[in-house]
């Protein structure tokens, strides 16, 4: 019996049969010569699941769709080079559905993990091959300059003072411009986030140090005058590593009392939208 071909196998000839092949067929007649048309010459689309589309490579870098470049602009190519692969360079996004195919943070259409392009970076390992502190699951990473947050859509490097991540258990990572989004994706992470792992972990930052804390062992003043604090998006509650610094916070003014100090586990859709009410209009 014949070996059948796998389905990777059978989408990428597809997809080669949709581009290069195709175009040979439609430029020539039956006998041979170049046949005049109209008709666009067709390619491969370069679109992605949705999965991929606003997702974190290896090495941190979110997807940004607006700012992508092709794969001819990086001389794409299906195979290694010199032993760099895209399933070794930061900027890859792992296969997400099962198909065999990622993604790239920077390039793109669906990438194979065996491919090679100029935009290769080494995904930095440790000695015994495992991943640096800063692509773990158990630490934050730096917040790119671009790419938004899920939520409210602004950019969250704009906003170091206040910004908030968050990382799921297969990788994936979403990056706020402040605390009052990231309560939000917290309490309703299938209304913002693009995968459905777990979150495994949270940072924040702190309202007094400006130090990005724990977000799951954070303590939240829940703030609710939006004249108090001169903050983006005006209405977020205020992180703080040690509890008595928060309630130091709430104490200072009459409408709150230590019973608004909370983990982050109290926040249901119904606190968070307290905060991003507007947000959750859709969902």
């Amino acid at each position: 019996m014949e070996d059948r071909p796998s389905e990777t196998d059978r989408r990428r000839l597809l997809a080669l049969l949709g581009s290069g092949l195709a175009v040979g067929l439609a430029g020539c007649g039956g006998d041979g010569e170049p046949t005049p048309t109209d008709t666009p010459t067709p390619t491969e689309s370069e679109g992605v699941p949705a999965a991929y589309e606003t997702a974190t490579s290896l090495g941190g870098s979110q997807r940004d769709p607006s700012s992508l470049v092709s794969k001819s602009a990086v001389s794409y190519q299906e195979e290694p080079s010199d032993g760099q692969q895209c399933s070794n360079c930061q900027l890859y996004i792992p296969d997400k559905n099962g198909d065999g195919l990622g993604a790239c943070a920077v390039v793109e259409g669906t990438i194979a993990p065996e491919a090679w392009c100029t935009s290769y970076a080494a995904h930095e390992t440790t000695a015994t091959g495992t991943e640096t502190p800063a692509a773990s699951l158990d630490e934050p990473v730096t917040v790119p300059a671009e790419g938004s947050c899920p939520v409210c859509q602004m950019v969250p490097a704009d906003y170091p003072d206040w910004n908030a991540q968050v990382v799921h258990e297969d990788g994936e990572r979403a990056f706020f411009d402040t605390s009052g989004c990231l309560v939000a994706y917290y309490a309703v992470p299938d209304r913002f986030a693009a995968t459905d792992a777990p979150i495994s972990g949270v940072w924040v930052t702190d309202f007094e140090t400006r130090e990005t804390i724990d977000g799951l062992t954070a303590h939240y003043a829940l703030e609710t005058d939006p004249d108090r604090v001169d903050d983006p998006m005006m209405r977020n509650p205020a992180p703080f590593a040690d509890r008595a610094d928060a309630v130091a916070y709430v104490d200072a003014v009459d409408y709150l009392t230590a019973d608004d100090v909370v983990g982050i586990e109290a926040f249901d859709r119904e606190l968070a939208e307290q905060y991003r009410g507007r947000f959750f209009e859709e969902g």
